[in-house]
């Protein structure tokens, strides 16, 4: 029997959210079931739940099977579109994929929606800080340490790059929504100075978990080239909607 360690991406907009028994067409319900149909597995066990409409590159599970890799991710590549399984590693039966080094998140925005200060209102986020009321508390400490943000170009959009071992639930939204009110002004106001939680967050479809970092292992790459082409084919449609959206901008001046 083998654990397996299996990096995946996904739109998250095409499901009904990421854990199983969330609507009818949840990421781990889907997995779950083209695995027992496959008499793969029974279980697996997830490094990351995003948020419903929140999108991944590289969010991981384990699984426990006697399958080769290879069979394993050619099925679910074969059978779940929204789904792109890309990356595997043999692991230890003990490994939990929750325990990553560090991951990395990326929220995009307009660029028309940031002000010139964004660098400077999110400068105070980085480091140990007490993030109670730039999160949805859930029982967990809320004291965690952003190891770094940065910001980037992406065409007519800006990136942010947020860095750390872990998240609390909704932070990444609420840290964006608050840096964006905050980069019109050139007095920044400190955001540990609030004495209650911050209300506004920024939209799920803006948000990308982009990897789960484990350090010490190596990944093999395990796509095919017909996946690959399904994907690009994915993209392709979706440029096309937006372009076609984008001759309508006349009706929201």
């Amino acid at each position: 029997m083998l654990r397996l360690l299996i990096k995946f991406g996904y739109f998250g907009w095409q499901f009904t959210g990421f854990q199983r028994g969330n609507g009818v067409n949840s990421i781990e319900d889907c997995i779950l079931r083209v695995l027992n149909r496959e008499k793969i597995s029974d279980n697996i066990q997830c490094a990351a739940r995003t948020d419903r409409g929140v999108s991944a590159i590289s969010n991981a599970f384990v699984v426990d099977t006697d399958r080769k890799p290879s069979m394993v991710l050619g099925v679910l590549n074969g059978k779940i579109p929204g789904m792109a399984f890309h990356s595997y590693a043999n692991v230890e039966e003990s490994f939990n994929p929750r325990h990553c080094d560090y991951k990395t998140y990326r929220y995009l925005i307009q660029r028309d929606e940031a002000g010139p200060f964004l660098r400077q209102a999110l400068k105070p986020f980085r480091g140990q800080h007490d993030y109670r009321n730039f999160c949805r508390m859930d029982g967990r400490n809320p004291v965690r340490t952003i190891r770094s943000i940065s910001i980037g170009n992406k065409g007519n959009r800006i990136c942010i790059d947020y860095k750390a071992r872990s998240f609390l639930w909704n932070q990444i939204r609420s840290i964006t929504a608050f840096a964006l009110e905050q980069s019109f002004s050139e007095r920044q106001q400190d955001p540990f100075s609030l004495s209650e939680k911050y209300p506004r967050l920024m939209d799920p479809e803006g948000l990308i978990l982009k990897d789960m970092v484990y350090e010490e292992i190596d990944f093999t790459e395990g796509i095919s080239i017909s996946k690959k082409k399904q994907f690009k084919s994915m993209l392709l449609q979706q440029k096309l909607r937006t372009d076609v959206m984008e001759n309508f901008a006349f009706l929201t001046k």
